[in-house]
This record gives structure tokens, sequence and C-alpha cells, in this order.
């Protein structure tokens, strides 16, 4: 082999070496940074150990420098998760753990039940109504707790009692349930005007089969002569983003944005729809609400970016956040914040919400649902 090449061979060799050394060395110095900033806490982890006046749990330290670490981030999706909280998610992820039968949404500020408890359900064997406010589980207020944290206190094996705190306008109960395995149907269907042939579709929370019973109940709907929809999404506080996708799908051609991710580095990915809509053309009119919130805002932001629906409602809630979830060996999980999504049209709507078409107050106090006579105005103008 010529001189020449083995000198550029041997150059080239050394280029490479180098730039992994360097890219070691940044690690290595990061790792040090690291440590280095951790001094501190590891100082005072000892001087609580050794120096407190009386003996101390190992455990409890470490679980609340954990929970200290995560509440430091000032981010309510994101917890720290003790063994005992971990293992109750994984057994509710298995389908193992029981429920009361409502579905609720965060509202003002307070945890809200929408829409009538499940038929059957030890909800609406307590009586249990649409707009009940639920203030405490087992006597521990749900002030300051998200969504998800409340939902985690009310869920539980099955056969064993919850007590809830309800406020009722300006009355105040106290009821005792009993959890019992929760069949979720997240989707119910109706026509509203045979004449004008206009439907409506509620869809309370996104679970893995909203798509699927979303795709069921347009295919009933067409057969009973529905021309024009209106999808109603308020109070609806989301749930998994496949379904959100799937949903999303049966109205948009295929191969169209439905959200944007990005992470902490700028790393944007694009979610698509991936299968031809089963109502490409059909008029449709979405209502929103500031209960509506992530998987439903998916839904909404997409529907309008695309010019496939306008928004009829109030402003949406503004949750545009991706959780994952990191176990720790033993010592339980943390959840955290990794990601934020943006609508199709590359809107950030992370405490933002998104703005409606068509604004229309909703008045608890009146029998008239106006936000809904908005939608089906305008569906009208549309089939007309």
């Amino acid at each position: 082999m010529p001189r020449i090449v083995v000198s550029g061979l041997i150059f080239l060799l050394l280029i490479v070496m180098a730039a992994e050394y360097s890219e070691l060395l940044l690690k290595y110095q990061a790792a040090q940074d690291t440590i280095d900033q951790m001094g501190s806490l590891v100082d005072a982890y000892s001087l609580v150990r050794e120096r407190y006046v009386q003996e101390v749990d190992d455990r409890a330290l470490q679980q609340g420098a954990l929970q200290g670490l995560v509440e430091a981030l000032e981010d309510p999706y994101s917890e720290y998760l003790s063994p005992e909280n971990y293992r109750k998610l994984q057994v509710q992820v298995t389908g193992s753990f029981g429920g009361i039968g409502v579905v609720m949404t965060f509202w003002e500020g307070n945890i809200v039940i929408v829409d009538p408890p499940m038929a059957g359900s030890p909800a609406e064997a307590a009586g249990l109504q649409t707009g009940d406010v639920i203030t405490s589980v087992d006597g521990e207020p749900l002030e300051g707790l998200t969504l998800d944290q409340a939902a985690e206190l009310i869920r539980g094996p099955v056969g064993t009692e919850v007590d809830l705190g309800i406020r009722r306008g300006e009355e105040l109960l106290e009821v005792t349930l009993v959890r019992e395995q929760i069949p979720i149907i997240s989707v119910r269907s109706q026509v509203l005007e045979e004449e004008t042939g206009i439907g409506y579709l509620r869809i309370s929370i996104f679970n893995e089969h909203t798509g699927a019973e979303v795709k069921e109940a347009l295919a009933a709907l067409e057969k009973q002569g529905v021309q024009g929809l209106v999808l109603d999404l308020r109070r609806n506080p989301g749930g998994i983003l496949k379904g959100a996708v799937e949903v999303a799908g049966l109205f948009l051609p295929a191969g169209e944005p439905v959200l944007h991710v990005r992470d902490r580095d700028g790393e944007q990915q694009s979610i698509n729809t991936f299968e031809e809509p089963l109502c490409p053309d059909m008029p449709l009119v979405v209502l929103v609400d500031g209960g509506s919130a992530s998987a439903a805002e998916i839904v909404a932001g997409a529907l309008q970016d695309t010019g496939r629906a306008p928004l009829v409602g109030t402003k949406t809630f503004g949750k545009g956040s991706v959780q994952t979830i990191y176990p720790l060996g033993d010592a339980g999980a943390v959840r955290l914040t990794t990601a934020l999504y943006m609508t199709a049209g590359g809107h950030f709507i992370n405490k933002q919400g998104i703005l409606p078409d068509v604004t229309v107050e909703y008045d608890q106090e009146s029998e008239r649902d106006e936000q809904l006579e908005a939608a089906v105005a305008l569906l009208r103008e549309s089939l007309s």
C-alpha cells in the first residue's frame, strides 16, 4: 500500500480517536460536575442521619429527598411515586383495581363529576350527580391535587370502601361507596334532529377503546341518516394519546399531522393519521370548554388547524405536556414531564389553551345548553 495512503488512514484514525476522547472527556466532566453539585445533598443527608436528636428511618429520608427534588420543579404533572403508589399505578394499568363509575375533570380549581354516573355503578347507587364537586377522599382534602392524583386516591382494590366528601351547590354531603371493576364506556351518541340529519357524539375520556367506539358510533349514526355531526369534547380531561390520534384520523386524510412533540433538546417528532378517514367530508362542529384538556385538546386543535371543523364554546384548559414514568428500583418511580406538544398547526398550548372560533359561555343556571344550540345552528348553515 502506498505510504501516502497509509499516512492518510492513520491521520483519519487519529481524528476519530481524538473525537471519541473529547466526547468521553465531556461526559466525564459533566458527571464530575453533577457529583460536585450533589455534595451538599450528601452532606445534609449524613448530618440528619448522624446528628438529629432522634434516630431516623433511612427509607423515609430517601423518599422525602426524592419528593422534594421533584416538587422543586413546580410542575403539577411531575411527581415522585413512593413504592406503594407506584405498585398501585402498575396494578391499575392491569385492570385489577376498582373505581366508582364516574368521569371527572378539573374545573375552576375543583374536581368535578362530568356526565351522569355509569349505569349500575357504585356512584349511581350512591346518587352522585353531574356537577358534584368531590372535596375529599377518605378524609383527605383534594385542594391542591391534580386530577390524576385525585383519581389515584379514589381508585383501589375491588370490594374496598372509599369515603367521599361532596359539595352539591350549597349542600355538603358525605357518601361511602364500595369500589367495583368498572368497564369504561367513553362514547355516547344520538340523533339530534332527524329532519336536518344532525347527530351528536360525546367523548368523555380517551382510553384504549375510544377510537373503536367512535368508529362504531359514527357508522350507526350514518345508518340513521346523519349528515352532520356535533362532536362534544367539553369537560373531557384527556387520556391516552393513541385514542386521540385514532379519533382525529376518522375525520382527517391519512398522513395528516395530528400533533408535534418537542423534547428538551428541541428534537421534534410529528404524529400523523395512518388510515383513510371514515367521515372525510361530513360537516362537523366541535364543542370545547375549560375542562377540555390534553388528548381532547389534541383532537380539537387538529380539527381546527386543518380547517376541518370550527370550535364552539370557551377556551380549553391548556395541558400540552407529555409525562414519562421512570422506575427507581425499590425506591418507587418518578413521573416527569419530558416533552411539550404542539397542535397540528404548530401552536404550543401548554398553560395557554385553544381559543374557539365561536365563543359561547355556558350558563349553569339555564335549562338550555346554549353552546350546543350554537353548534347545531352552524351545522344547519353547512347543510342548507
